[in-house]
């Protein structure tokens, strides 16, 4: 991640432009990875015996979504180590959007379609045009099915709701189109 994200915003426009902010959650990591791991051990007792059930069972399938789980485990603390969690994941503003995972600052004329499922769960999709920098869409292009989308979590970020942060997103791209 890029530091100028921040350095750009003036600070008229930024006391009038909200700069949205999404912080890892370290508490929700320790949290899913021990709900996961919770599930991993009942699961294990069961299959080796320790736990009986109401009907007997062979302990097969429990044995089995066992080693699912742990693989889960496996892959989320995987991925929680290649984030900086001293650093936003994403940083949305009116001059762009930037985070981790983005090798610069993508500016809001940069972005072709936003699209804002109405949805509860859903993200926020943003497809950037073809014709932008090549470095943004090689990163991209490396999370196949949605080649060109930045994708939103519109419900995690602190101090918005979720319907302000879709309207904040909605007025950074109209204000790029007309300008």
């Amino acid at each position: 991640m890029t530091n100028d994200h921040p350095a750009t915003i003036n600070s008229h426009q930024s006391a009038t432009q909200p700069v949205l902010v999404l912080q890892p959650s370290t508490r929700a990591l320790i949290g899913v990875v021990c709900v996961m791991a919770i599930f991993f051990v009942y699961l294990s007792l069961i299959a080796v015996g320790q736990i009986e059930m109401s009907r007997p069972t062979s302990g097969v399938g429990e044995g089995l979504f066992a080693i699912l789980f742990l693989v889960i485990i496996v892959f989320v603390v995987v991925k929680a180590r290649q984030v900086d969690f001293t650093k936003p994941i994403m940083v949305i503003g009116p001059d762009g959007i930037t985070g981790q995972k983005l090798p610069k600052l993508i500016p809001w004329s940069m972005i072709e379609r936003v699209d804002i499922p109405q949805t509860r769960w859903a993200m926020i999709y943003l497809t950037v045009r073809k014709d932008a920098d090549p470095e943004i869409l090689e990163r991209l292009r490396k999370r196949q099915p949605l080649e060109r989308s930045v994708a939103i979590p519109h419900r995690w970020i602190p101090g918005f709701s979720s319907s302000e942060v879709k309207e904040i997103v909605k007025r950074y791209f109209e204000s790029s189109q007309r300008g």
